[in-house]
């Protein structure tokens, strides 16, 4: 976190505002939905990182009150989530 992504959050805190999203807030929501089409893909967005950057990108969302990405970051990580424990029972 940057100085300024800092100064936003404590003004926002102080001010009850709440900072603009950027398109890179909910970059993960968006790459955990691409990666949805092929199983491939969605292990490789697991594989690196990607469930805990989608649940900060849903937990952002969450705070700023942008219900529409909030829920497709939901939707996405339980169809993740599904995926994987399914694959558990054959590998």
């Amino acid at each position: 976190m940057t100085d300024a992504d800092v100064r936003a959050a404590l003004r926002a805190l102080a001010t009850d505002e709440q900072p603009a999203a950027s398109p890179a807030d909910y970059d993960a929501i968006d790459e955990a939905t691409r990666a949805l089409d092929d199983v491939r893909d969605a292990a490789t967005f697991v594989d690196g990182g990607g469930l805990s950057r989608l649940r900060r990108a849903i937990e952002r969302a969450d705070r700023r009150g942008d219900r529409a990405a909030a829920r497709r970051g939901r939707d996405a990580l339980a169809t993740i989530e599904r995926c994987r424990r399914a694959a558990v029972d054959h590998f």
